[in-house]
């Protein structure tokens, strides 16, 4: 059984509310194994790709991840940055052929709730244009 996903490509304007209220995006049996307060990212593009936490506010100074290689998955610990803030989370692709970067998407998650699986899709044609992101929440109980 697939498990739904949201296409942020496909519904950026509702993602900003939904993320904002603690809406669920999509919930499936593959997503219960992302523990709260944890991302996994998945590289499913023709691009590696990397995570940086950030406050929502942008006030801090950014936390990377390692890269996550194309066509594989890696699981983070989100950052806490306390006082009950949301934390930012980018998400970063690296280009096939220079060791340049472009951004993918983002979004602020409460860092202690339910797990988020964020795939990076598409292609780094056109300066990246043609990647995006699509989301997985974990189901809430």
């Amino acid at each position: 059984m697939s498990s739904p996903s949201l296409s942020r490509r496909a519904a950026a304007g509702f993602l900003g509310v939904a993320v904002a209220s603690g809406v669920l995006l999509s919930a499936g049996s593959a997503q219960a194994a992302i523990s709260p307060g944890r991302v996994q990212l998945c590289a499913q593009g023709n691009y590696a790709a990397y995570l940086v936490f950030n406050t929502a506010a942008q006030d801090q100074q950014g936390a990377s991840t390692a890269t996550v290689s194309a066509g594989s998955c890696q699981t983070f610990d989100i950052v806490n940055y306390g006082g009950g803030r949301q934390t930012g989370i980018s998400v970063i692709g690296k280009y096939n052929t220079s060791s340049g970067t472009f951004y993918v998407d983002g979004l602020n998650v409460n860092p202690t709730s339910g797990g988020w699986k964020l795939f990076a899709k598409g292609t780094t044609a056109n300066a990246g244009a043609g990647a995006y992101l699509e989301i997985e929440a974990a189901p809430r109980s």
